[in-house]
């Protein structure tokens, strides 16, 4: 399977590559794709990066389905080491996000890298991808008004997955605490809604009707 970087000549296209071509290969993406590109263009630092699939020209003569291509859009401060927060409250909002900070101007951004940082990250949006392409999760059958409460119950799934492969993901504290941050806003956090938590961590496999189920149960996102 082919990885390509964009844009070539950014600082963190060769490590980026590297990672992700070993990521892609645990995960065997190359059953599903032909070509992994990732874009250092996103506008905000946020998980929910965007993800577009496309099929490629198919060589004459051959059968079966097109090459596909998967294309993940991201944000360069997914890359970096983590930085003590400006606020005490969590910046959430697409207006309230910031680029990325190097200590100085005239400082190599290569050295504001963080491998671990970009190898969690890496495998949780490869994961995803892995569910997409396999079938494990069909976005078309989430209800509109939903999706934004499916995505972050399927983020947990990803991460508990992740670390019992012991491969690069998020800790389930860290999870826990996007959870109650993102479900939070539409009222108090129970303990049955925590169990909830934890039976989306420990499910394997992935049952997305088990899952709209659950989310009837938690607090209703306001927007």
């Amino acid at each position: 399977m082919e990885v390509l970087c964009l844009p070539g000549d950014s600082p963190f296209a060769p490590l980026l590559g590297e990672s992700a071509a070993a990521a892609a290969q645990r995960l065997v993406l190359d059953r599903y794709l032909a070509r992994l590109v990732l874009c250092l263009d996103d506008l905000v630092q946020d998980q929910r990066i965007w993800i577009s699939f496309a099929d490629l020209p198919r060589d004459p003569g051959t059968a079966g389905r097109p090459p596909r291509q998967v294309t993940l859009y991201l944000h360069p401060g997914h890359l970096l080491k983590d930085r003590p927060p400006t606020s005490l409250l969590p910046g959430t909002e697409i207006w309230e996000m910031r680029g990325p900070r190097f200590a100085s101007p005239a400082e190599d951004p290569r050295t504001e890298l963080s491998r671990a940082n970009l190898e969690r990250f890496l495998y949780h949006q490869l994961m995803s991808v892995r569910d997409l392409c396999d079938g494990t999760i069909d976005p078309a059958a989430v209800p509109a008004d939903s999706a934004n409460a499916f995505q972050e119950a399927w983020a947990v799934t990803v991460d508990g997955r992740l670390r019992r492969q012991r491969w690069p993901g998020f800790t389930a504290a860290e999870r826990r605490r996007r959870f109650s941050r993102v479900f939070g806003r539409g009222g108090v956090l129970l303990p049955e809604h925590w169990r909830i938590f934890h039976e989306l961590w420990e499910l394997d496999p992935v049952e997305q009707g088990r899952m709209l189920e659950w989310l009837r149960k938690l607090p209703r996102l306001r927007h």
